[in-house]
């Protein structure tokens, strides 16, 4: 049995891992420092979800269990139901098992919109989580942790020694973006459709979505430009559409300094800027969007309140345009209605999120979609 800081196992995924008081760790994928730059700390809490985090090392062992503390997300009114959270298991990058999270706690939020009015977090047990007949032969092993709840780790054991992985030599793909992309319903890691999408085109994924939180902040820019990834991808507009935390005025000069940060210290890495997929009730209204009984909705904006406002439709539009203005050889821009449109909505069952077989989806498209721009 070996814990994790003083086993030979990799983090990869995480910028941050932490030791708890009963000796546990947990995983961040933001840096400890940008959490005094939040207004309300919200990010933190999202961050804390390992969303495309996984363990890696190299064992001979048939069988390998972790001793886990989960925290499932509900919401009040709106996902009553503690979020499926599994874990997957790859040999040899093979999708090998799935286990998923029996016990645990819960992050209960109730919301106001899109404010977190209330936040509980309700303890519940621990519990271990084993994976077994994997053959005594010597293979490379990923543990992929859940994006929907809050993970800590207290042991990992193994049926034979736990050695350091082989070194992953893929080019890193570092992601930004909303809840889309966070993945929450993915229900398992591979439905992450960043994650599926990586595995497609051989990417070495390193996620930086957050539920509810794109948006457009300098400390997330500087946070990627920090790990020094090979390719970026910015899929951005939902989130400010959401809260209306901006109008046009502000959203555009926002998105030149996120992109104005990450050139100055990669001012070669190709950028891919991504503009929203398809929300059904903010492809006319602007945001914020609003909880009813009926679930999620947004209203008619009057007259004199609407101007700069953004909805969907203009998003997408100032995105491609300052993708042009910018005159920068290695941004590019892809239109998010070619990865999940009008044609998908019954993949939607909230007509915001796509469920576990829209969000594989959006992976196969995005893999077909941008095989150049990964070159």
């Amino acid at each position: 049995m070996s814990s994790i800081l003083d086993s030979l196992v990799e983090v990869e995924g995480a910028r941050e891992i932490e030791k708890l008081k009963n000796g546990w760790y947990t995983f961040h994928r933001l840096p400890n420092w940008t959490k005094v730059q939040h207004p309300f700390g919200d990010i933190a809490r999202w961050s804390n979800m390992p969303s495309g985090v996984r363990l890696r090392f190299r064992t001979a062992a048939n069988s390998i269990s972790l001793t886990i503390h989960a925290y499932r997300l509900t919401i009040a009114a709106l996902a009553e139901e503690k979020g499926v959270a599994q874990f997957d298991l790859l040999v040899n990058g093979k999708e090998f098992q799935t286990r998923s999270i029996e016990a645990g706690g819960e992050i209960r939020l109730t919301m106001d919109g899109p404010k977190v009015i209330k936040e509980e977090w309700i303890q519940g047990e621990s519990e271990k989580i084993e994976f077994t007949n994997l053959g005594s032969d010597f293979k490379d092993i990923e543990i992929w942790m859940p994006s929907s709840a809050v993970i800590s780790i207290g042991s990992i054991d193994a049926s034979s020694e736990i050695l350091s992985p082989a070194k992953d030599q893929s080019k890193v793909w570092a992601h930004y973006g909303s809840s889309i992309s966070h993945c929450v319903e993915a229900g398992r890691p591979m439905n992450i459709w960043g994650v599926h999408a990586s595995r497609l085109l051989a990417l070495n994924f390193q996620s930086f979505a957050f539920a509810g939180e794109a948006h457009v902040d300098g400390f997330v820019s500087r946070s990627m430009a920090a790990i020094e990834p090979d390719y970026i991808s910015l899929k951005i507009g939902i989130n400010v559409v959401n809260a209306d935390s901006m109008r046009e005025r502000a959203f555009v000069p926002a998105v030149h300094n996120f992109l104005d940060i990450l050139r100055e210290k990669l001012p070669a890495v190709p950028i891919l800027l991504i503009s929203p997929i398809i929300c059904p009730f903010h492809e006319i209204n602007p945001g914020p969007t609003l909880i009813g009984k009926s679930g999620l909705y947004s209203e008619v904006r009057p007259y004199n309140l609407n101007f700069g406002s953004l909805n969907l439709p203009r998003i997408r539009t100032v995105l491609e345009e300052l993708t042009v203005k910018r005159d920068d050889p290695q941004l590019h821009f892809l239109s998010g209605l070619e990865l999940f449109n009008e044609g998908d909505i019954s993949m939607m069952p909230d007509q915001l999120h796509p469920n576990a077989e829209g969000y594989r989806l959006m992976g196969d498209r995005f893999a077909k979609l941008t095989r150049n721009f990964f070159k």
